[in-house]
């Protein structure tokens, strides 16, 4: 749970971010942000792959030969995040004009040192999680993600007379300073709080193929979003120039859908998320020890959970979208792109729910090509719909939903929940939907009356969202505490 309440204060910062350097740059900045990003992030798992979580397992395990195991992937990822964040530096000119924008090469210049950073931070978590460290974990995670925005707060008012690639440059340099902090706060703790086992007997030769193994089969797995994000940032921007859009307005809404509309629609996931992570060491321990009862009764809350939350904060974000985009980030034109993915917080969480149970199962290769096959419908979308006048916002979030809804489809399938849902759970399911629509409305009316009043716009909207979330939360507390009786 400690890591779990250290994602939700780490996503609750980096929003704050967000926000702060939106209303500093505007769209085209956060779009070439979202741009570098992508980079960065294929780069970053590529250079690390699943080491981290792979030794964390192993080091759990066989804790006396794990220490052995860091210093060689040390050694290892020193020299790879090195040759990249060079060769990054150096190239930065060619990958800016992959990327279709030139203004990216200061940018990847200033991103460049992370990739030497992040990947030891990384590996000195999953081995530290292997030692059950989660305390110093997230500790570590806490203060990375301060001073990132910290650095991300001070050099963007600083840079941005400079002009804009200046401003997301620095930026981006929050990265590298952040890793660098918590690399040096864990490296002290580990030092301090030196184990035993470094003066334990030398792991065996069948150790490293086994690690490297498993690290090449987790990797597998997670590099498919990273290259999907990437293919992204680069079949986007070319096929909205391709509908008659500006290369400047590409970037725009690149930006405003990639960089606002999905930051509001996965905040909610928050919950979830924080679910997923206490759910699957639960679930994965009860399949193992054959408690298929305690195994199919935390399922089945999990999902319900998912449900109700996802459907509340969904109709939330779609009533409210304007106001979002308006009054949060200072942008009106986000407001159809966040409607179009209020459904996200819904699809996202039943989608990492029944991935946690299918991985409990030991079932990891359903989720990955439920996944691939989403990804690749939302390319085909992309790339047939946003080349379209006019239908930019329409391509890119249907291509988003569809990846989710067929990745969230098979993974209902698999797992026989169509053929499961009887007359009483569809009952309940409708009943949470007209639930919801009838809060809308009746906040709706309810705050017609308060119009007439002579209070800023500001001051009703927030009585607005008061009121709504009030009976939201009194309605979740009342179906979710039935949801825990069963």
């Amino acid at each position: 749970m400690v890591r779990a309440n250290a994602m939700v204060v780490v996503k609750a910062i980096g929003l704050i971010g967000k926000v702060f350097m939106t209303r500093l740059v505007g769209a085209e900045g956060m779009g070439l942000y979202q741009l570098a990003y992508s980079f960065y992030g294929l780069i970053l798992m590529i250079i690390s792959g699943g080491l981290p979580t792979s030794l964390g397992m192993f080091t759990a395990k066989q804790t006396a030969r794990g220490w052995r195991l860091f210093k060689i992937f040390a050694i290892f990822l020193i020299i790879a995040g090195l040759a990249c964040s060079v060769l990054t530096f150096w190239l930065s000119k060619p990958i800016a004009y992959l990327l279709g924008y030139r203004q990216l090469d200061v940018v990847i210049r200033y991103l460049s040192p992370a990739l030497l950073v992040v990947p030891l931070l990384s590996l000195l978590r999953g081995y530290l999680q292997g030692l059950e460290r989660y305390t110093a974990i997230a500790l570590s995670e806490i203060i990375e993600q301060t001073v990132r925005i910290g650095t991300l707060m001070w050099l963007v008012p600083l840079f941005i007379q400079s002009g804009i690639e200046f401003a997301v440059g620095g930026a981006v340099l929050g990265t590298f300073t952040g890793a660098l902090l918590a690399f040096a706060m864990l490296s002290a703790f580990f030092i301090y709080n030196r184990p035993s086992v470094v003066l334990s007997p030398p792991s065996t030769r069948t150790d490293l193929p086994l690690v490297v193994q498993a690290s090449f089969a987790i990797a597998l797995t997670r590099l498919l979003i990273p290259a999907s994000d990437f293919i992204d940032a680069i079949i986007i921007p070319q096929r909205l120039q391709v509908a008659g859009v500006s290369s400047k307005e590409a970037a725009e809404m690149f930006g405003i859908v990639t960089g606002i509309a999905l930051v509001v629609a996965y905040m909610p996931t928050l919950i979830t998320g924080s679910l997923t992570h206490t759910l699957t060491m639960k679930i994965t321990a009860d399949w193992q020890n054959n408690e298929y009862n305690s195994f199919y009764q935390k399922s089945h809350t999990a999902i319900q959970v998912a449900w109700v939350w996802g459907l509340a904060s969904g109709f939330f974000i779609f009533e409210y979208a304007s106001e979002i985009s308006l009054f949060v980030f200072g942008i009106q034109n986000a407001e159809l792109p966040i409607k179009s993915l209020a459904m996200l917080p819904l699809l996202v969480g039943l989608r990492e729910i029944t991935t946690s149970i299918l991985w409990a199962q030991n079932r990891k290769k359903t989720p990955f090509i439920g996944l691939g096959t989403g990804v690749l419908a939302n390319f085909m979308i992309l790339y047939s719909l946003v080349a379209i006048p006019g239908f930019g916002y329409a391509g890119m979030s249907l291509g988003i939903i569809m990846l989710e809804l067929i990745a969230t489809a098979w993974n209902f399938n698999a797992l026989q929940l169509f053929q499961r849902t009887n007359s009483h759970i569809a009952i309940m399911l409708l009943v949470d939907i007209l639930v919801s629509e009838a809060i809308l409305i009746m906040v709706t009316l309810c705050s017609k009356p308060l119009s007439s009043l002579d209070w800023p716009e500001t001051s009703l909207i927030i009585v607005e969202i008061l009121h709504y979330c009030f009976w939201c939360a009194l309605y979740l507390k009342v179906r979710l505490k039935s949801v825990f009786k069963e």
